[in-house]
């Protein structure tokens, strides 16, 4: 029971107590009774308020008690929350210290794998050096080399001058002598025409004086002939005004004027004839002076030319002397220069034996030197290409070759090339992009943001007027500047893109083909067994004797232009091409057509291809207008040669394999040197395109045929033309040389022709062909020729009787998958 609860049965009770009581005293005095009763309800009231008071602290005691109570509730409840938010948060920390310590376990695992590929690169870095510091060392060597050789060629130079002076001094010196005979001469007779000047001049003075002295005393007469005719002519006038005066004055008096002027009329006609000898004495003085002026500047005249011949004699007198004296002084450095020259050839000769032992002597360090090179770089190569590629999946390297490369060819060289150059910007290979363009870097490393290249890409202004690039390829691009736009190792940064590139693999052909595609290309195997031929998408191996397939070689660019099997016929080498898209030089093995190895890529296609001699080599060349020269086993170019102005359209190996002899669309055909790559000759003689050419058997001459109906056979030391062979009714798109030095040709008239290249006459033609003879090959062991043409029909001819062996058209039959190898590698 609460305290409240007790008060309020308390003042109950002592009410009921009182009621009970006054019960009891209902006999006593009234007035008491009353008192009593209002004393009881005075100390009942008084309780009444004592117990209200404390009811109202009690409540406010129970009021401040609940409200401690809420509050310490409140806490309470806060507490447990606080509890259970720290319970939470302590599971959460659990988590994220798991987490973390998950995290730290992963990136302690990453550590170490960025560290191994620090590691790796570190290691890269050290053998750069070494390479780098190597490659010093083959430099400086090589400067030296260079600085022999240029003093060996000086030396030859000088030896070869003192020679050629020698022998010319020795020519000369009776010629000089000779020409000092004639000066003499000359120069005795220069000094006798002037000793005759010079006495004209003397003479022509004297006359001067002589005139000059005759002119001065008319001048003296002349001032008083004059003063004379003055006197006469005043006399005159004096009369003629005192006749007009008399005549006047008799007229105005009456009197006759003629009467009153006779006298003096008289007078001035007596005058007048003594005028006239005055006027005539002023003529004839004046005509003397003249004469005599006149004789005066003849003679000056007379004089100046005696001077202006005396000067010329001088100098003409001058120029002998000089003359002379020349020839004096080569007549003696000619006698001289025997003994002087000789010792120059002799100084020549000992100090080219000197740079020899020189060169002899560093020739072999440089080639060790060069040999240090290529092992430490290729070593360089490996660790920077490991390092690379463990980099790769950790976001800190992006293959340029594989990833970056491809997007530049496909999307952006076509606007961006070294002959169409786009804002100036080259992006052909790695270091034209390297250069920037017309605005500036293209890139800023490690900070795509900043970068030129990657502004025009994300904003779609590249490429122009074509579909802007894809997600995946703008987040390659920008991830490639992120990570420092590197270059992969081993790749030359001058390299074309396409050549840089991976390979793609070519679509297979079709099962078959719905109609006969041109035969462009065609080989024999050295025992004539087999015949290879073109195809689409693929090379066609057919069996000789029946012309059954063998086997279909595919993974082969769309077009195939030129065909030739390895001396063992193991090999075969393709030449072929996608128009304005990619060019390929391709070796497959003939035993399964697998794809042996890539020796030519380019932008365009390729047309020819031929094996060396020695078949260490291929040469190949296309519509790049580059020949090449390319070792098998390395796959290394060892020769690249960019002479002819269009596109190149066939090139073989002389006998000895020194020499390449190409053929032209620029109306050439050159021969060039395998060991320099230097032209030897061009032949101009065509005057159309070129699209065959082969070396004679014995290699002393070259055979070319093309779009002018004519082959010519021309010598290619000075490019003279010997023979042409006429009789084409079109191009000759193909020849071939057999062994004997008969020509093989394939033409567009429809025919196949054989010609004697000894006198040009044609052996046989064989004829049958319905549409242009593209190709033709020949194989001297079977006596046979294939032929191939635009219709697709293969003709194989027996070349002793001209007869066909067989034919078929170039058609693979869909026989299943098994004939068709994969062009997946």
């Amino acid at each position: 029971m609460t305290a409240p609860s007790r008060r309020l049965f308390v003042i109950t009770l002592a009410a009921l107590i009182g009621t009970i009581a006054f019960s009891n005293t209902q006999a006593q005095d009234p007035s008491d009774v009353s008192k009593a009763i209002q004393a009881q309800l005075d100390a009942a009231k008084k309780e009444q308020q004592t117990s209200q008071k404390q009811i109202a602290l009690k409540t406010a005691a129970v009021d401040v008690a609940k409200k401690q109570n809420a509050k310490l509730e409140k806490q309470l409840k806060e507490s447990q929350l606080r509890a259970a938010a720290e319970a939470k948060a302590l599971v959460t920390a659990n988590a994220a210290e798991a987490a973390s310590a998950k995290m730290v376990a992963t990136l302690g695992a990453k550590l170490k794998v960025h560290q191994k590929v620090d590691g790796l690169l570190a290691v890269a870095a050290a053998v750069r050096t070494q390479v780098d510091a190597a490659t010093a060392k083959h430099q400086t060597l090589m400067d030296q080399l260079a600085a022999i050789r240029k003093s060996q060629f000086d030396q030859q130079q000088l030896g070869n001058k003192a020679a050629s002076d020698l022998k010319a001094a020795q020519e000369q010196l009776p010629k000089t002598k000779e020409e000092l005979t004639k000066a003499r001469t000359a120069f005795d007779a220069v000094g006798k025409e002037l000793d005759v000047a010079r006495l004209a001049v003397s003479e022509a003075r004297s006359t001067v004086r002589t005139s000059e002295a005759a002119v001065q005393p008319e001048r003296v007469r002349l001032p008083k002939a004059h003063a004379a005719l003055a006197q006469v002519n005043a006399s005159i006038k004096s009369l003629q005004e005192s006749l007009s005066v008399l005549q006047a004055a008799a007229k105005a008096t009456g009197g006759d004027p003629a009467a009153a002027g006779s006298e003096l009329s008289t007078s001035i006609a007596a005058l007048k004839p003594l005028q006239q000898r005055a006027t005539g004495l002023v003529a004839a003085v004046n005509a003397s002076v003249a004469k005599a002026q006149k004789q005066v500047a003849d003679s000056k005249t007379a004089l100046a030319a005696s001077e202006t011949r005396f000067r010329e004699q001088q100098t003409k007198y001058a120029e002998q002397s000089r003359s002379h004296f020349k020839l004096q002084l080569q007549t003696a450095d000619l006698q001289n220069a025997d003994k002087l020259h000789q010792k120059q050839i002799a100084d020549a000769k000992a100090a080219q034996e000197q740079i020899a032992a020189q060169q002899k002597e560093l020739e072999p360090k440089i080639a060790a030197a060069a040999t240090e090179v290529e092992k430490l770089q290729s070593d360089y190569v490996g660790k920077q290409q490991i390092a690379e590629a463990a980099m790769e999946p950790l976001n800190r390297f992006v293959s340029f070759s594989k990833h970056i490369a491809p997007i530049f060819a496909k999307r952006c060289v076509a606007c961006h090339n070294t002959r169409t150059a786009s804002g100036r910007l080259n992006m052909d290979s790695f270091a034209a992009l390297v250069k920037g363009g017309e605005s500036g870097a293209a890139f800023e490393a490690h900070d795509a943001d900043s970068s030129m290249l990657w502004a025009m890409i994300d904003d779609e202004s590249m490429p122009k007027d074509a579909d802007p690039l894809t997600k995946e390829e703008n987040a390659l691009i920008r991830k490639w500047i992120n990570v420092g736009a590197p270059l992969d190792a081993g790749v030359v940064a001058t390299a074309d893109l396409f050549q840089v590139m991976p390979e793609i693999p070519q679509p297979l052909p079709p099962k078959t083909y719905r109609v006969a595609i041109p035969v462009t290309a065609t080989a024999f195997t050295q025992d004539g067994a087999i015949l290879a031929s073109s195809g689409y998408h693929e090379i066609l191996l057919w069996k000789t004797d029946d012309g059954s397939l063998i086997r279909r070689i595919t993974n082969v660019a769309e077009r195939v232009y030129d065909l030739e099997f390895s001396q063992d016929g193991s090999q075969l080498a393709v030449a072929a091409g996608t128009p304005g898209q990619l060019g390929e030089v391709k070796l497959f093995s003939v035993a399964d057509g697998k794809h042996q190895k890539t020796l030519v890529r380019t932008k365009d296609a390729v047309f020819a291809v031929s094996y060396s001699p020695d078949g260490n080599r291929v040469a190949a060349a296309g519509a790049d207008r580059v020949v090449y020269a390319v070792d098998i086993a390395t796959g290394k170019t060892t020769l690249k040669i960019e002479d002819h102005a269009d596109w190149v359209m066939d090139v073989n190996w002389s006998p000895d394999g020194k020499q390449l002899v190409t053929a032209s669309r620029d109306k050439t055909a050159k021969v060039f040197e395998v060991a320099t790559g230097q032209s030897v000759t061009t032949f101009n003689g065509h005057g159309n395109a070129v699209y065959s050419v082969a070396f004679l058997a014995d290699g002393k001459s070259v055979v070319s045929a093309g779009s002018d109906k004519q082959a010519r056979v021309w010598n290619p030391a000075d490019a003279k033309e010997i023979r042409k062979i006429g009789g084409f009714g079109s191009d000759i798109f193909r020849i071939t040389v057999t062994p004997d030095n008969h020509l093989l040709s394939a033409s567009a008239d429809k025919n196949a022709r054989e010609h004697n290249l000894a006198d040009g006459k044609v052996v046989r033609t064989f004829a049958g062909h319905k549409d242009w003879v593209y190709t033709l090959c020949y194989n001297p062991q079977r006596k046979l020729i294939a032929t191939g043409s635009y219709d697709g029909e293969i003709r194989v001819w027996n070349s002793e009787d001209g007869s066909v062996a067989t034919s078929f058209i170039a058609i693979p039959k869909a026989t299943g998958e098994a004939t068709v190898a994969t062009a997946q590698e």
